[in-house]
């Protein structure tokens, strides 16, 4: 797989040759690139796969895909489709040769060109290995990818985005799931045990992590163990000594799902919507 730092500088390139152990660099293959080639190991390629949970119904997309192997074994491993975007015009004439010969051209593409340019907000994952200043440029598009889009990034992660997940064998794999964009305010209809009841929800979200409450007239009910997980949100009410346990799915300006309400045989289900108020709406 191909490290793809134009705006890094070939020093921080060669640095990262001196950290990880075992990775051959090659020479580019294109006049003007000054990164070299750094492949990932076969145990690599599929630990981000299975990092991921890649299966048939996935788009793969690799950034700076190299010799293809990542997008190829996705293919041929997992029957995913894939695309790989790389700069080296060589090294995706070697992919395109690469996946005839494994069989699946036919659900491969390769493209050369700038990651930071690239169109592929069809993915459902992406996976990188790229050097940290690169990752963090990618960051904000990354986000603004559909919730629930998983993100694998070999080694190096983002700064300040902590992993959904991380996996140690052989190298370093950081999994992150795109979060909706939950960040604002809501109006809250709930259908509980008592009648229906109307809040006025607000939350502050920083990647996926969440907190808030419901202001409610004399008071302010905090929200319990709120988290985001791709386009899901989860999060617990208390009031007048009853819990209330809300889960749902977030679509852009709404969301919406049930709430459970008791103990034991007793807990009643209800449904619950929110409409959005104020705030950024879920882009993806």
């Amino acid at each position: 797989m191909t490290v793809l730092p134009r705006r890094a500088g070939a020093a921080l390139a060669l640095a990262l040759l001196s950290i990880v152990p075992g990775v051959a660099a090659q020479a580019p293959r294109d006049a003007g690139i000054p990164t070299p080639y750094v492949p990932s190991t076969s145990i690599a390629v599929d630990e981000m796969l299975r990092a991921a949970g890649v299966g048939p119904r996935d788009f793969v997309v690799d950034l700076g895909s190299g010799d293809g192997r990542i997008v190829i074994a996705a293919a041929r491993d997992y029957g995913a489709r894939g695309l790989g975007i790389e700069i080296d015009g060589g090294l995706v004439r070697e992919s395109i040769e690469n996946a005839r010969k494994a069989g699946v051209e036919e659900r491969v593409t390769f493209r050369q060109g700038d990651v930071l340019e690239a169109e592929f907000s069809e993915a459902t994952v992406v996976t990188l290995y790229l050097l940290p200043q690169l990752v963090e440029q990618l960051k904000p598009r990354l986000l603004r990818m559909r919730p629930g889009t998983r993100i694998v990034a070999h080694d190096f992660g983002f700064a300040d985005w902590r992993p959904d997940r991380s996996v140690v064998i052989s190298k370093h794999y950081h999994l992150y799931v795109v979060p909706a964009r939950v960040g604002g305010k809501w109006r809250l209809e709930a259908d509980l045990p008592g009648g229906a009841r109307g809040y006025d929800f607000e939350l502050e979200q920083t990647f996926q992590q969440v907190r808030g409450g419901a202001r409610v007239p004399g008071g302010y009910l905090p929200a319990f163990e709120a988290r985001v997980a791709g386009d899901r949100i989860t999060f617990v009410l208390v009031e007048e000594d009853a819990s209330h346990h809300f889960e749902g799915h977030v679509r852009g300006y709404e969301m919406e799902g049930t709430v459970r309400s008791g103990a034991g045989l007793k807990r009643a289900t209800g449904r619950w919507r929110a409409t959005r108020v104020l705030g950024v709406p879920d882009e993806g």
